[in-house]
């Protein structure tokens, strides 16, 4: 854009908000709705203004109670106590079964996921590696054997 069309589109932008702040809130809101229903790419803008232009809640009056007025309801605390959950006793400490549960459940964990590493291809890639040391260390014990039995 060169420097005309910049101080041009610069003066018309000023001259349209110039002219927008003469008009009252309603009247501004209908010229931004027909341009925002104009383009749909403004979607945001008209769920703004459909906001804005909803009606207001009514005005409640404030209610006054009179000091001599007693209103009497039960009291609840928040620091009643809380029903344990059945694997906790009383004080919140965890029962055998519940400790011996723990400890079973991460065990299969455990064992489930070293099967899972043994059965990939990594896993598998491994195995073989490792045969094939134990072969060729094999073989290299028998030639050590044999060269020292001679």
């Amino acid at each position: 854009m060169s420097a005309r069309e910049n101080s041009v589109h610069g003066s018309s932008v000023y001259s349209v908000v110039e002219a927008a702040s003469s008009l009252s809130d309603e009247d501004f809101l209908a010229v931004v709705r027909a341009v925002v229903d104009a383009r749909p790419s403004l979607v945001a803008l008209r769920a703004s203004l459909d906001a804005a232009q909803s009606p207001q809640p009514a005005h409640l009056p404030e209610i006054i109670v009179e000091a001599d007025e007693i209103i009497d309801a039960p009291i609840f605390y928040a620091t009643e106590p809380r029903i344990p959950e059945p694997d906790y006793t009383e004080g919140g400490v965890p029962t055998f079964d519940r400790v011996r549960e723990k400890i079973e459940g991460r065990v299969g964990t455990s064992i489930g996921s070293a099967e899972l590493a043994h059965e990939s291809p990594a896993g598998k890639s491994v195995d073989e590696q490792w045969d094939e040391r134990q072969k060729a260390a094999k073989a290299k014990l028998e030639e050590i054997r044999r060269s020292m039995g001679k």
